[in-house]
């Protein structure tokens, strides 16, 4: 199991900015709840909170969030008809 159908399993629901500027990833950890909090625009580019330290890179866009890993394995998180939809690459 790839460090992405890991994570996957952690995450509940997203939230998205329109701008496609920030992005939060609530999640469901054996150690309890919390969320991932991810920005990038032209004034900041980070990552804060709850399992920051496995995502390597991020990418945000309109409507989704593309998490990379340090095995190298993708995880795309989107809405399709108001439900999470989550994709992997290896």
């Amino acid at each position: 199991m790839s460090q992405a159908q890991a994570f996957a399993l952690w995450v509940r629901r997203i939230a998205l900015n329109r701008q496609g500027t920030e992005a939060q990833v609530f999640l469901r950890t054996p150690l309890g709840e919390g969320f991932l909090y991810l920005r990038a625009d032209g004034f900041a580019r980070f990552a804060q909170g709850l399992a920051r330290e496995e995502v390597v890179d991020f990418t945000l866009g309109r409507g989704f969030v593309v998490l990379r890993f340090q095995d190298g394995s993708t995880l795309t998180l989107s809405r399709r008809f108001g439900r999470l939809a989550k994709a992997f690459a290896p």
